[in-house]
């Protein structure tokens, strides 16, 4: 069945939210050193507007659940793009390090619950047999951003004013707005396990909880664990380990061991059910993910690094490698996406990580030798393996998950990456401090990431069948589409 015109609208709207709010979260890297001469600071303490948007996101994912089985995924995006906006304009008032710092939290708060919102939605909207084609889209969106939100920083700062950074959210996230809500109707609320009619409710492999009432006492378990592991890698990829920032780290991940058993035995929904790994091919895919967030982050922070080092760069000039990367991306995440349709994620996955390591193989044997064309060319190839791996995984996991999963997969599936992509940045900065042949050892590491991937690609789910006319939502029924 051929997918509607109409039908791509929605998706282009939750889209265009999710692509404004990912390029905010690294559009910031290039302002640091504005940000410290425009307030007499240290590098070292605005710093902290970038890890404190990160961990406001972080802090929102494991309550993402609940919320949108309350509320409904579209009243929590709507929300969640309002209170984002709310914070970039008050970021660009920003007075003080602290305000500014405090400013960011609610831009990470809104941030938090748009991106995998946004996932979320385009899932219901996706057309049982597109699946691939609209998750390829929004893997595109949330993976190339990060690329270009360093050039699209860069070019903001040349107005002399980083305000811009921030300002410019606010137009472009009011279109958005008029956008989602011009091009979807107020879905009813998710439906609740515990009064779902039959046709919601759970898949037969998974027992049926009693959600009647939060998991209070597991959100806390999860957030602050989750929270606080982060902040410890953050820091110690920051050169900032010290023994109160190990405690942190070590606090929050024997939090996050002793939600596994409390998640397990619990009667009532947890605030994140772990017995969705017990369906073949979900853990894996999550494993993929997570790899992939390592990969995509240390790449993004070591590439620009390597080019003023090798090359002696400075400015946009330093993301040229990051750039070829994201050429590799944008084409082989939508590619990957449709054909994941008909074949499945397993062969793409392998295929991917068969290149993305070679390339990573070649990068850290000859990277001190080879011309910037060859490299640029290289990444190009890089970015077509990588991509392969992410979109087509992204799109089987959401094919396992029924209607009323599909926000505990998005808040699983964010979890992982983000964790993975603060591994990733930890690495870098770890590496770098122990030896000078720092890239060398980082893209081995990329390269023992990527067998990895090959050997969870060998157990995703092969699994592709679909009713062609059925079309998923996150309320079990077909997608609310404006009629004009």
């Amino acid at each position: 069945m051929a997918v509607k015109e109409a039908d791509w609208r929605p998706l282009a709207a939750v889209a265009g939210a999710a692509l404004l709010v990912v390029l905010d979260g690294t559009v910031v890297a290039v302002a640091l050193n504005s940000l410290a001469t425009s307030f007499q600071v240290r590098l070292d303490q605005v710093v902290w507007a970038t890890t404190a948007y990160l961990l406001a996101v972080a802090a929102v994912l494991p309550v993402l659940g609940r919320l949108t089985a309350r509320l409904g995924a579209r009243r929590v995006f709507v929300i969640g793009l309002l209170v984002f906006l709310a914070g970039s304009g008050l970021t660009a008032l920003s007075w003080s390090v602290p305000a500014l710092v405090l400013f960011r939290v609610v831009q990470g708060l809104g941030g938090g619950l748009v991106e995998p919102t946004a996932m979320t939605l385009a899932a219901g909207l996706a057309p049982a047999g597109r699946m691939g084609r609209v998750m390829g889209v929004m893997s595109t969106v949330v993976n190339v951003a990060p690329v270009l939100g360093p050039l699209v920083g860069g070019l903001l700062l040349e107005t002399g004013h980083w305000q811009w950074i921030f300002v410019i959210n606010l137009p472009l996230g009011l279109v958005v707005l008029v956008a989602v809500l011009a091009a979807t109707r107020a879905d009813p609320i998710m439906p609740d396990p515990a009064r779902a009619e039959p046709s919601d409710a759970p898949r037969p492999d998974l027992p049926r909880p009693d959600a009647s009432r939060a998991d209070v006492p597991g959100l806390v378990m999860l957030t602050a664990g989750f929270v606080a592991v982060l902040l410890a890698l953050n820091r110690s990829g920051e050169g900032g380990a010290d023994p109160a920032v190990v405690l942190i780290g070590l606090s929050g991940a024997a939090l996050l061991v002793l939600y596994v058993p409390y998640a397990l035995r619990l009667h009532r929904a947890p605030a994140l059910d772990l017995r969705l790994f017990a369906r073949p091919g979900f853990g894996p895919g999550l494993g993929v993910m997570g790899l992939v967030g390592l990969v995509m982050y240390s790449q993004m922070a070591s590439l620009p690094l390597f080019a003023a080092e090798r090359f002696g760069l400075a400015g946009l000039r330093q993301g040229v490698l990051v750039s070829a990367l994201g050429i590799g991306l944008l084409v082989s995440m939508s590619v990957g996406g449709r054909l994941s349709d008909g074949v499945g994620a397993r062969p793409l996955v392998l295929s991917g990580s068969v290149v993305t390591l070679a390339g990573a193989l070649v990068f850290a044997a000859a990277h001190a030798s080879l011309p910037p064309a060859a490299l640029y060319a290289l990444f190009v190839v890089i970015g077509l393996g990588f991509g392969a791996t992410a979109a087509p995984t992204v799109a089987g996991v959401f094919r396992l998950l029924g209607p009323g999963e599909q926000a505990a997969g998005s808040t699983a599936l964010f979890m992982t990456v983000q964790f993975g992509a603060s591994l990733g940045v930890t690495l870098l900065g770890l590496l770098q401090t122990v030896t000078d042949d720092w890239v060398r050892w980082l893209f081995l590491v990329v390269a023992l990431a990527q067998a990895a991937v090959f050997a969870l690609g060998t157990r995703l789910s092969a699994d592709v069948s679909h009713e062609p006319d059925q079309v998923l939502s996150t309320s079990g029924q077909p997608p609310h589409l404006s009629s004009s």
